[in-house]
């Protein structure tokens, strides 16, 4: 290969190269080790040697996504999407947003879909252009990032369709002269719902702060919902929690979806830090795996229906109707 001829690190090394938190442990295992990828701006035909994967790309406008050795993250989004599914990309893309303290953002949703509109014709265009519609900057944490994706996402992706969530929305109180970030914040009804985490929230000092932090936003008409890890553990808790949350944000949950079943317990398997092990969208799913919200006990006959002529007919299209 010609000394002229310059390489960038692609995909999935690019993601350890910027360092994006939580990645392995949750969609990668932890000691997967990636192979060399590289990408080669360039529409001539080049020399792949055995010890490296080299790309090539001739897309208008992409060269100018790379930054010293390695592509940026927003074309590193598009490269490793179809290689994700769509709740790991999801996930993946909060992570590569997440907040850094005392730096700036790796990046930010906005950066993402302004290269994913821009380089047309890239084979993971469409399915990032997808996940970006979900994702919003500085979730702290994977948690954060999994309750986010519980709540915010459709029920078609296995979430509770609590759309005007937003992560890390800054509250400024007019009497205390005081100044939170709410984890995820409800607008319509001045919602803080914080994530609890035993790590930092389980000491005599931090539950006194918190104590003193509830105290200050509700004397100033806020409402405060503490969420914990057993929470969406248990299902039964975690129906629990989502009927409360409903009657706050005033949002009726009625599940009409019949990849509802998948992808709840995909997103289960994320929060277990099941990495590679996300379950088959044609995967079966037993009763006792999702929570009992209206509308459950209808649209799962129809997915047992589905899956049923799926195992009779796995090559012909999975085309559903409601049921009479």
């Amino acid at each position: 290969m010609s000394h002229k001829v310059k390489k960038y690190i692609y995909g999935k090394p690019a993601l350890d190269y910027w360092r994006v938190p939580s990645i392995r442990g949750n969609i990668e295992p932890v000691d997967m080790i990636f192979p060399d990828e590289y990408v080669i701006f360039t529409d001539k035909p080049i020399y792949r040697p055995d010890r490296a994967i080299i790309h090539t790309c001739s897309i208008p406008g992409a060269k100018k996504y790379v930054k010293g050795r390695a592509c940026t993250l927003p074309l590193v989004f598009l490269q490793v999407a179809r290689e994700y599914s769509i709740l790991e990309l999801i996930f993946l893309g909060l992570q590569i947003c997440s907040y850094r303290e005392g730096d700036q953002p790796r990046c930010t949703v906005d950066e993402l879909r302004a290269c994913a509109e821009e380089l047309r014709g890239h084979r993971g265009r469409r399915k990032a252009l997808r996940a970006i519609r979900y994702l919003d900057n500085n979730s702290r944490s994977p948690m954060e990032s999994i309750l986010y994706m519980f709540l915010r996402l459709p029920n078609a992706l296995g979430g509770c369709g609590f759309s005007e969530i937003v992560l890390n929305e800054k509250i400024t109180l007019e009497k205390s002269n005081k100044t939170y970030y709410a984890d995820l914040y409800v607008p319509s009804c001045k919602l803080d719902i914080e994530y609890d985490s035993e790590e930092f929230h389980s000491s005599a000092s931090a539950l006194s702060k918190d104590r003193e932090r509830t105290s200050h936003l509700e004397a100033e008409g806020y409402q405060v919902v503490s969420v914990n890890y057993e929470q969406l553990n248990n299902l039964k808790a975690f129906q629990n929690l989502v009927r409360q949350l409903s009657r706050l944000i005033r949002k009726r949950i009625h599940i009409r979806a019949r990849k509802y079943f998948e992808n709840f317990v995909a997103l289960r398997d994320l929060l277990f830090k099941k990495g590679l092990s996300l379950r088959s969208r044609f995967r079966k799913i037993h009763w006792r795996e999702v929570p009992r919200f209206p509308g459950v006990r209808t649209m799962y006959r129809i997915y047992l229906a589905a899956w049923n002529r799926l195992i009779r007919h796995p090559n012909l299209p999975l085309v559903l109707t409601r049921a009479p």
